[in-house]
């Protein structure tokens, strides 16, 4: 087994590969030998930083968001009576939508992805807020200010569960 020193990481998405290894084995990016070494305290903060973006992941995020808002507001609104989610309630439903899809995004991804997940979250709000426009009666309407400060919570909340995914897949190191 290769030491940590003998292994190239590759700049995209954060893979080991062995030093004689021309593209990475996870992503196919061509790989450099780094001419200069690493501080015990820098490789400690490269480890959590982005390590590339890849629409492949903001495009999964997106599938995954607009597919768990399709259950929770769509069809358990259609299936049940009694929920109801017009207005800031379906917004308010979206956030922790939005947080589980990013541990999802975060755990599967194969390199550090937190921006991918903020950015399919930003994309799901704009037909998820058309949604729910569209489905709320007059009068229940939130404020455009309510509808932005909604949205940008969930973005937020991608981001903490794109790094609690990245922890659960173990590519980040502990503080």
């Amino acid at each position: 087994m290769a030491s940590g020193k003998d292994e190239i990481v590759c700049h995209v998405c954060g893979a080991k590969n062995k030093p004689d290894t021309a593209r990475c084995l996870s992503c196919g990016a061509k790989l450099e030998s780094l001419a200069a070494e690493y501080t015990a305290e820098e490789e400690a903060a490269r480890q959590n930083q982005q390590s590339g973006f890849s629409p492949l992941w903001i495009g999964v995020a997106f599938g995954i968001y607009i597919a768990l808002q399709g259950i929770f507001i769509v069809g358990l609104d259609l299936a049940l009576d009694a929920y109801d989610p017009q207005g800031f309630w379906g917004l308010v439903i979206s956030i922790p939508i939005w947080f589980v899809g990013g541990i999802v995004v975060g755990r599967l991804s194969p390199g550090r992805t937190f921006v991918e997940p903020a950015v399919g979250a930003i994309l799901a709000c704009i037909p998820t807020v058309a949604y729910i426009i569209h489905i709320t009666a007059e009068g229940f309407m939130p404020s455009v200010l309510e509808l932005v400060v909604l949205g940008g919570m969930g973005v937020m909340v991608s981001l903490v569960g794109a790094y609690l995914g990245e922890r659960l897949q173990g590519r980040i190191a502990r503080p």
